[in-house]
């Protein structure tokens, strides 16, 4: 049964209201993106919906770290162009001071769960930006048709190019399905001499 205590009413829309101010996390897509500092410009990918009913876009994100899995050695890269979709996560403290630092470092202000404190995970994606084709085994790298792609599996490893395609396995090695591997054997080659002094 609903409840219409007056003042249960006036806690419940306070809360909500709290709840509605905090940035949790959503989907999102680059707007601008810096590869020398990796922060990135990014546009919020759902609407706030406002109390008259009507919808607002929410202000441009800025100086937004981007994710690039890896170590302080090595790292995993790739470009990032404009409408790239992902999603954005919005720290529980301010990150200013981790920003600069790194950690443990004090949070320097009372802010909690505020736009201005937001990462961003490149990689999730809506139907619009769906990978066609894209294998159901191993792991590899590729571009978004699948003509310039690395493929690893537990049979090998298969390097495609345009029209051509390298495939490394426990068997052997292939281009476009003919072995060059260290069993490859020519055909109607003839012997030549044994002076390597040049002409005579």
């Amino acid at each position: 049964m609903k409840n219409t205590n007056p003042l249960f009413s006036a806690v419940q829309s306070a809360g909500m209201s709290i709840i509605s101010d905090l940035m949790i996390g959503m989907p999102g897509h680059v707007i601008a993106f810096n590869a020398d500092t990796q922060r990135a410009q990014v546009e919020c990918g759902i609407q706030r919906q406002m109390p008259d009913g009507t919808l607002e876009t929410l202000p441009l994100l800025v100086n937004v770290p981007v994710r690039f899995s890896g170590s302080p050695e090595w790292a995993v890269f790739h470009e990032l162009p404009v409408g790239t979709e992902g999603y954005i996560h919005f720290s529980q403290r301010s990150v200013d001071a981790w920003l600069d630092m790194g950690g443990p470092a004090q949070p320097v202000g009372p802010e909690m769960f505020s736009a201005s404190d937001a990462f961003f995970s490149p990689g999730y994606r809506s139907a619009k930006t769906a990978i066609p084709g894209l294998p159901s085994s191993g792991i590899g790298i590729s571009n978004r048709d699948g003509s310039v792609r690395l493929h690893l599996t537990d049979g090998g490893i298969v390097l495609t190019c345009g029209g051509q395609t390298l495939e490394l396995t426990a068997s052997g090695l292939t281009h476009n399905g003919i072995n060059i591997g260290s069993d490859h054997i020519h055909g109607g080659v003839e012997k030549g001499t044994s002076n390597t002094n040049g002409p005579q």
